[in-house]
């Protein structure tokens, strides 16, 4: 009887570690079930996942030469590397030691000073006539200092980039969950959230990232993260229709004619968008759309229309917000090469980021100044990823950051893989090399 008694216990036991490990600590997932959210929306475990790696990566950095070989040899993984590009056991450790190895890179008072020049370029505050004129430029802001533009107090679709959501635990508009499958509430509904009270204006982001970059020499991950979101609030003000024009048909138009942007490069961020050819072309496991996303979506749409019998009004106003179907419920994928797993946004590469470098580079050369070199770009790569490197779901990957930023300043596809590659190596030779070394002098 003790004896089944038991082996009862030790099976309930057994039972419930590998409930709490899939549940709560899968590899795959930098979310938790039981988050105190709403499950598997949670920003806790991949927060406390990074301050660990800022203690490796501090560690590792802070050792002599001999310090980290011995803890590059001391590398022993238990677990096969299967996540970002082969480097990491898991998809938090990847996630973490990237977050942290990216804004690390970008800590630099050069960083800051190239900044500061690029956001006077944005403001207006260097605009050259005889720039426009060698640009053929003919659409621009009747007052060069776009701080005067009745939109630099409106706040817009990106005013909740980074903006902490108490219901997910995470940050931004929504997130798909366990208890809350459903995320479509209609076009009315994001509006009024994305102009309420906790959603930042352009006036107000961009102070914040004024006052961040004014308590340090270097541009340290709190201005990363203010400059984030100033710079994805403010180009609705830069591109407005009576300032410098619509982003693709008028600055993306005047960098592709002048040859500064490759619209070859571009139409392979717009072919990797959910639905469209590029990804569709690709297999179930590999694509950015996601399988259950647009399932229940249509399964919502059903149930609002023809059991819950709204009327045509609601029925049109869910209709508007079509792009929320994609948001996934697991934010990874099989790689292109199907040797593992990356992160996946389930956006697919970033056109916002894309439209972001674009219309820095075009402050730039309308101020006379060479456009964004490689370096500057990371560092623009670095300022995105500090916003959307969370568990919502409305951000992007690093790599689909890396995507857009790299070809909307005039480089290439190929160019931002192999920046996102050389991240991954680098972190994973940190937070492995600081780990062991932890171990080694403890």
């Amino acid at each position: 009887m003790a004896r089944r008694a038991a082996k009862y216990a030790a099976g309930v036991a057994a039972g419930a570690y590998l409930y709490h490990k899939t549940a709560n600590e899968f590899f795959l997932s930098t979310t938790a079930l039981h988050d105190g959210k709403q499950g598997f929306t949670s920003d806790a475990r991949l927060e406390r996942a990074a301050e660990q790696a800022q203690h490796y990566h501090d560690c590792y950095i802070g050792s002599s030469p001999e310090q980290r070989l011995r803890g590059d040899q001391a590398q022993r993984p238990r677990a096969p590397r299967l996540c970002g590009e082969n480097q990491f056991a898991s998809m938090l450790d990847f996630r973490a030691a990237t977050k942290v190895h990216v804004a690390q890179a970008a800590n630099t008072a050069q960083a800051r000073q190239s900044l500061r020049k690029t956001l006077d370029c944005v403001i207006g505050s260097r605009v050259r006539t005889d720039a426009l004129e060698r640009y053929g430029v003919t659409q621009r802001p009747r007052e060069w200092d776009l701080r005067q533009s009745e939109k630099y107090d409106r706040k817009n679709g990106y005013s909740l980039s980074g903006v902490r959501n108490e219901a997910s635990g995470s940050m931004g508009y929504v997130s798909r969950s366990i208890t809350s499958p459903a995320v479509n509430r209609g076009a009315n509904h994001l509006n009024r959230a994305t102009s309420g009270t906790h959603a930042l204006s352009p006036r107000q982001a961009m102070e914040s990232l004024q006052a961040a970059l004014q308590r340090a020499d270097t541009l340290d991950p709190a201005a990363q993260f203010a400059a984030g979101q100033a710079l994805l609030t403010f180009r609705r003000v830069y591109a407005a229709p009576e300032n410098w024009g619509d982003s693709e048909k008028v600055i993306l138009a005047t960098l592709y004619a002048h040859g500064l942007v490759s619209k070859t490069e571009a139409d392979k961020i717009e072919d990797d968008r959910p639905s469209q050819p590029g990804d569709l072309a690709k297999g179930i496991a590999n694509r950015n759309r996601g399988v259950l996303g647009p399932i229940l979506h249509r399964a919502d749409m059903l149930w609002q229309e023809r059991i819950l019998k709204r009327d045509a009004a609601a029925i049109d106003d869910l209709k508007q917000s079509e792009d929320l179907a994609g948001v996934p419920f697991a934010h990874f994928k099989l790689n292109d090469t199907g040797s593992g797993f990356e992160d996946c946004s389930g956006w697919g590469s970033s056109f916002t980021g894309l439209n972001v470098a674009a219309y820095l580079n075009h402050a730039r050369l309308m101020s006379g100044e060479q456009r964004l070199s490689m370096d500057e770009v990371k560092t623009i790569v670095a300022c995105l990823n500090a916003v959307w490197d969370n568990a919502g779901s409305v951000r992007h990957t690093l790599r689909e950051t890396a995507h857009g930023c790299f070809v909307g300043a005039g480089y290439t596809v190929e160019d931002a893989d192999e920046f996102h590659a050389q991240v991954c190596r680098d972190a994973a030779q940190a937070f492995y090399g600081g780990k062991q070394l932890r171990r080694i002098q403890a």
